[in-house]
């Protein structure tokens, strides 16, 4: 094809050169040979109108070139060559490479878009970073996960925690690193993961983000039923026939030949029985969360039903509720609900006992799609080294405690897809519930 084009151009260009020559030397020729003006003025108009022919010529194929190679530079695919009688074979050409250009890039930009739509909705939180800072692409979970909805520089990851970008940015690429954060104004653990690829000749930096918290309480949840289940299958097997004989020989001693001595021993063991048995089944609470039912419940409903509910026991504390908006609602079971709220208000309670000015502080608001519901204490806060144990089943800093209520108020909101966090200083405990 090349060479036919070549042919062609260099037959039809010697020929127009041959032609022109020819008219040039009978034009020498009529100036010498004749005494008349006329023929000499005829003969150099042909010659002008060959220049111009052959001008017109060469400058339609530069001009064919040039709109072709302009239309590459500016991806201009769509722009098509007018098959006229000049260049027809070289522009039905041009505008065949055209069209393989255009269905190029539409397949590119068919799989860039599958691409692209592949990422934003792929369950792990992914941001792009280009070396000012800039965000290429932010997917539809990052943009759950940090809240907020106009993520365009890595800057605004201060808003939720002013260390973030910097900690972020300081991981080396192609590794991975576990960050204690906080995710609007609630503790988180992240796991990030960090590579760089090249676009366009600019390197960015691919970040994909985990959010450890939720899972690492359901993993935690889930060993802690296993072993309770196993704790409550062996002990009860031991104390239900040991129960039962202690009874019957109870029983069996009211006859007058029974002994004082007797008598004793083996109520003992009963009542010891009775208490082992009691402490078993405060175990099998913990397994026994029902499957929620969910349905609109209004916040501020909720929590003053609990203040109503525990008004005795609260009297002389300053109990605060701030709800915003006032018809702020979440999907939850009514009464495993209310059995976390009382638990947390029962725990408030205790830890004010002492204080001169008690106050309890409940609040609900809408965070980036969330609902958190915060109960505030203003007591003397929770030791560091019991921190880390307040969920652990049957631990307790107080005297009469059973210790199961936050290790079931975190089973009900694990079955709720949900997250209970517990913070506290020297000004007070703040626990939290994100529906």
């Amino acid at each position: 094809m090349k060479q036919h084009f070549r042919a062609r151009f260099r037959a039809l260009t010697i020929f127009q050169v041959a032609l022109l020559v020819g008219s040039i030397s009978v034009l020498a020729w009529s100036l010498f040979a004749t005494e008349f003006l006329a023929v000499p003025v005829a003969i150099g108009i042909i010659v002008l109108l060959q220049v111009i022919g052959l001008l017109h010529y060469v400058e339609a194929h530069v001009i064919t070139l040039e709109d072709f190679f302009a239309a590459i530079n500016y991806e201009d695919f769509t722009r098509r060559f007018m098959e006229d009688d000049v260049d027809v074979e070289l522009k039905e050409a041009f505008n065949r490479i055209l069209g393989r250009f255009q269905d190029a890039r539409a397949e590119r930009d068919i799989q860039a878009g599958y691409l692209e739509t592949v990422v934003k909705h792929v369950p792990v939180p992914f941001i792009a970073a280009k070396s000012d800072g800039t965000l290429s692409l932010v997917n539809n979970p990052a943009r759950r996960l940090t809240g907020l909805p106009a993520l365009h520089h890595f800057t605004q990851l201060a808003e939720l925690d002013p260390q973030l970008p910097d900690l972020m940015q300081n991981i080396e690429p192609g590794s991975q690193q576990l960050l204690q954060t906080r995710l609007r104004d609630v503790p988180a653990e992240l796991r990030v993961s960090v590579s760089e690829i090249r676009i366009a000749g600019e390197i960015e930096r691919l970040y994909s983000i985990e959010n450890l918290s939720g899972e690492l309480t359901a993993r935690e949840s889930s060993a802690w039923r296993n072993l309770i289940r196993v704790l409550t299958h062996e002990i009860m097997n031991t104390l239900t026939p040991v129960t039962s004989l202690a009874q019957t020989a109870a029983t069996m001693l009211d006859k007058p030949d029974a002994t004082d001595e007797i008598r004793e021993a083996v109520t003992t063991i009963a009542r010891r029985s009775e208490g082992l048995t009691n402490f078993v089944s405060r175990y099998r609470e913990l397994l026994k969360v029902p499957q929620p039912d969910p349905e609109a419940i209004r916040v501020r409903d909720a929590l003053n039903s609990v203040v109503s509910l525990m008004s005795g026991e609260l009297e002389g504390v300053d109990v605060g509720i701030d709800v915003k908006p006032e018809s702020l609602e979440i999907d939850a079971d009514r009464q495993l609900l209310d059995q976390v709220l009382v638990n947390l208000v029962k725990n408030a309670r205790d830890a004010i006992a002492d204080s001169d000015s008690p106050q309890l502080s409940l609040s609900g608001k809408l965070d980036f799609g969330r609902v958190l519901i915060r109960v505030r204490d203003n007591g003397p806060g929770i030791a560091d080294d019991a921190m880390d144990q307040v969920f652990v089943p049957f631990f307790t800093t107080k005297r009469e405690g059973s210790g199961i209520g936050l290790s079931l108020s975190r089973q009900i909101m694990t079955a709720h897809h949900g997250e209970i966090v517990v913070e506290s200083d020297d000004g007070g405990t703040t626990v939290s519930l994100l529906f």
